[in-house]
């Protein structure tokens, strides 16, 4: 079991070290820090998901990490001008996220009904304050908190 978790430990290592190198390529558009912030998403989800499976909650085990995806993925697009690929890529990923979401929501009103959607929104309200304090990391990548101007000086 050790050897097992120093094997995740360094795959983990070697993988953030060549998502930050390959942030520093112009053409990537800062898909690297994408990837990194929606891994440390996971990460800092991965107990509720345990948790939440262990308690026969398999519907909205996923649901913390889906909502702080989808902050993440609108921080990432609001005030960058990215090419058509990588908006291509991000609206599918948006797209997924909500059908993904919504179907965790009408699983659980139909199976618990009102307590059901209770717990839904308490748990995506979770999600959804990690992928806004990750998304902080967006912002302040770009150097920025508001829209630039374009007009010169």
């Amino acid at each position: 079991m050790l050897h097992k978790t120093w094997a995740k430990t360094l795959l983990f290592v070697v993988l953030f070290a060549v998502l930050l190198a390959l942030d520093s390529v112009v053409s990537l558009e800062g898909l690297p820090l994408l990837l990194i912030l929606l891994g440390l998403a996971g990460l800092a989800t991965e107990r509720a998901r345990s948790w939440l499976k262990a308690h026969e909650r398999t519907s909205l085990a996923t649901l913390p990490f889906m909502t702080a995806a989808l902050a993440l993925l609108f921080a990432f697009t609001k005030g960058r001008d990215v090419s058509q690929g990588v908006l291509l890529v991000v609206t599918l990923a948006v797209v997924f996220d909500i059908l993904l979401v919504a179907l965790a929501l009408i699983a659980e009103g139909g199976k618990r009904g009102v307590r059901g959607v209770a717990e839904f929104f308490g748990i995506a309200a979770l999600g959804l304050v990690l992928g806004l304090t990750l998304s902080l990391l967006l912002a302040l990548d770009s150097g920025r908190f508001g829209a630039t101007s374009l007009a010169g000086p």
